[in-house]
């Protein structure tokens, strides 16, 4: 079963907060990393569009397509000496998981 302090957040400290938000947002992208290398594998193709193309260091929440008005956060960043390039998003994704084809080989 859960554990009863997660289902309570108001039992956590703002850095517990927040540590758990960097986490949980570690996991999101984990799993949509784990969802695109499963497309690739079984021959869907998968629009990079779809992907955002920065994301904020601060709060990886925090996306942009590199489309349209830049946000806040990028502004800021921008502002601070930041470059568009140190904002990437693929810098925070795991790599994506090999194919069963590739692990097969190496064996």
């Amino acid at each position: 079963m859960a554990d009863p302090k997660l289902t309570d957040l108001a039992a956590y400290t703002i850095a517990e907060l927040e540590q758990l938000a960097v986490r949980v947002t570690q996991e999101i992208a984990r799993k949509r990393a784990v969802g695109r290398a499963w497309l690739r594998e079984h021959g869907t193709r998968i629009s990079e569009a779809e992907a955002p193309m920065y994301q904020n260091p601060n709060n990886a929440a925090q996306t942009w397509s590199g489309k349209g008005k830049q946000p806040r956060w990028v502004e800021l960043a921008l502002a601070e000496g930041k470059t568009l390039d140190s904002l990437a998003s693929n810098d925070m994704l795991p790599a994506p998981m090999p194919s069963r084809r590739d692990v097969k080989r190496e064996k």
